[in-house]
């Protein structure tokens, strides 16, 4: 049954209703599986590139209380209707597997999760060519600096032979050069860093890293490098995404996978030594001082209190209503 007032419980009425209508129909299909089916089966190639093209079902499938900037035919959560969903055990059941839905989209599983990858060695040929792109791109980006560094050495070569010039005039200009010379280097090797990190896939990437799965106390695995650095390194409107994913599970009862969440950013950010992307984006969603026990207070050197942060959960409107609360 829908909700009396849909112009308000619009959100509601997307996770109660059984058809998904809000969303396109490829991205319907893909929640129906995961709703339905507890090993769902999909083409991990066409999953992949229709969630990273399409905009508009990230902000139903995970509403917060900021209205979307990328999807005006969205809605923002009000008070009362986040109060309806979490009363709803259907409703938390059904977020939590589309939660599921979009770790799979960033190369993360549950460690309980079971995903049917269909069409394997397709995708493995699809990863191969990609590579082999990335690297035709390395390469012709290390051709264009070679030839830029040979035609500074030239204009160097032109200076020094121009007796007109003063010593002094030529050391300036010299210095000057070397100087553009080593900035175009220091971008290159920049550049190139960011794009072996993309190389660095494999077929490998596919399979549970079984360190992790080792680890019992981890419940979040990383089931493929590539995808996840795509996403985060790359193509980082994701970060964005990630932001709203952690404010939606935070406000409708699922804080504890929200931390988790957030955990699990961290550790494989710095490990790819991005750690700098961890703070800018998703420090503020650690876990807060009120959430702590007094032992743990003492142990903690920076203060973290969620009033300093209670901005990404509620838009202005709501910042003197709300308290923790509302993550509680």
């Amino acid at each position: 049954m829908q909700s009396n007032k849909s112009e308000i419980y619009r959100n509601y009425d997307f996770y109660n209703s059984d058809n998904w209508s809000a969303v396109k129909p490829k991205i319907q299909d893909y929640i129906q599986q995961f709703q339905q089916q507890s090993k769902p089966q999909i083409d991990i190639k066409s999953f992949y590139q229709n969630l990273e093209y399409d905009h508009s079902f990230i902000q139903w499938m995970f509403p917060n209380f900021y209205a979307s900037k990328f999807n005006p035919n969205s809605y923002k959560l009000t008070l009362e209707e986040r109060e309806k969903m979490i009363k709803s055990p259907k409703i938390l059941d059904r977020f939590y597997k589309n939660y599921k839905l979009i770790l799979c989209f960033f190369g993360i599983k549950l460690l309980d999760q079971k995903i049917d990858i269909l069409n394997n060695s397709e995708f493995s040929r699809f990863r191969i060519q990609q590579q082999r792109t990335i690297q035709k791109q390395q390469q012709k980006k290390q051709q264009e600096q070679k030839q830029k560094q040979e035609i500074q050495q030239l204009l160097l070569q032109e200076q020094q032979e121009q007796p007109q010039q003063s010593q002094q005039q030529q050391q300036q200009q010299q210095s000057q050069s070397q100087v553009q010379v080593q900035q175009q280097l220091q971008q290159s090797q920049v550049q190139q860093q960011e794009e072996i990190i993309l190389i660095e896939s494999n077929n490998s990437n596919l399979q549970v890293d079984q360190q992790n799965v080792k680890k019992q106390s981890k419940k979040l695995v990383l089931i493929d490098k590539s995808q996840f650095e795509l996403c985060c390194l790359k193509n980082t409107h994701n970060l964005l995404r990630l932001k709203r994913i952690l404010s939606s599970l935070s406000v409708l009862k699922h804080r504890e996978d929200a931390i988790l969440l957030c955990e699990f950013l961290k550790e494989q950010l710095s490990s790819l030594g991005k750690k700098n992307i961890y703070d800018q984006f998703f420090s503020g969603f650690d876990r807060y001082d009120e959430e702590l026990s007094e032992k743990e207070k003492k142990n903690k050197n920076v203060h973290h209190s969620f009033n300093s942060w209670k901005v990404l959960y509620v838009d202005i409107d709501l910042i003197e209503t709300v308290n923790i609360s509302i993550i509680q």
